[in-house]
């Protein structure tokens, strides 16, 4: 039995002269669409070749356009992104120096205040701004950015122009420390400005003081206004204090008490300012 091969061989002999006829017939037409013309002038032949690649031509296109327009999205993405995180981090830069303008602002303000301050008062003293303040809960205390390379010295006092703030206590090179008045080892010879009552302030490690040793005789009232007595030689006199919200009066002994509320705002302090010792002597702590 023959193979395929043989089976093949033996169709082409018998069909040779058939197909010598066709690719005759085949060639013949192929010369003739080369050299005939169409009335639009294109040969035959390159009207069927191009019949025959479009659509594979199409179909290439529409893929090679599909890449085209896939790469130039991911790198208008790309460009977008990178633009935006750009932008990011610029209006960050520009927010960070709008809030640094504005803190300026504001610290000018205050220390256009002091300058008022010191002007109307008389009183002589340097600015600084506090730093920090004590991590104890049992001391009322501050840092600020000042000390004894600008001047300051223990005792001195330290006000606002809201009112008092308190006194140096420690001093280094470039910082010093400001026990406030609500500190509970902390001492003002104080009065009340409408009676003239005399009294002591001290602190309560809260945000209040206390007057002692006001004698129960003395005409005092909530409302009324406390101010340094200058007594002592430790702050100058007239500085404001606080005002009182309790009036404690028992039923014995020869004084009477009060609660006070300081002017100055002892628990969000940013600018002080420190004033020279009275007289010029370092007072007892």
């Amino acid at each position: 039995m023959p193979g395929p091969g043989g089976t093949l061989r033996d169709f082409l002999a018998r069909r040779r002269e058939g197909l010598l006829l066709v690719l005759l017939v085949a060639l013949s037409l192929l010369i003739i669409s080369r050299q005939v013309r169409d009335p639009g002038g294109m040969t035959y032949f390159r009207k069927a070749v191009i019949a025959v690649t479009t659509p594979f031509q199409s179909g290439f296109r529409a893929v090679t356009g599909g890449i085209s327009r896939v790469w130039n999205g991911y790198v208008f993405l790309f460009g977008v992104r990178t633009e935006n995180r750009r932008l990011r981090e610029e209006v960050g830069r520009l927010r960070s120096e709008v809030q640094e303008l504005r803190e300026e602002l504001f610290r000018a303000g205050r220390l256009e205040e002091f300058a008022a301050y010191r002007s109307e008062t008389g009183f002589e003293g340097i600015a600084g701004r506090v730093i920090g303040e004590s991590p104890d809960p049992w001391t009322r205390t501050v840092v600020v950015n000042l000390g004894s390379s600008d001047g300051v010295q223990r005792g001195m006092p330290v006000v606002t122009p809201a009112g008092l703030v308190g006194r140096v206590v420690e001093v280094a090179g470039r910082s010093c420390v400001v026990r406030l008045i609500v500190d509970r080892s902390s001492r003002v010879p104080v009065l009340v400005s409408r009676s003239r009552a005399r009294a002591v302030l001290e602190g309560e490690n809260s945000g209040t003081c206390q007057l002692k040793y006001l004698d129960r005789t003395e005409d005092v009232a909530e409302g009324d206004t406390v101010i340094t007595s200058g007594l002592a030689g430790i702050f100058p006199r007239g500085v404001e204090v606080g005002t009182i919200t309790q009036v404690i009066k028992r039923n014995h002994g020869l004084y009477q008490y009060a609660k006070l509320l300081p002017k100055a705002p002892l628990g969000r302090l940013e600018d002080v300012l420190i004033l020279e010792l009275q007289g010029g002597q370092e007072p007892e702590l």
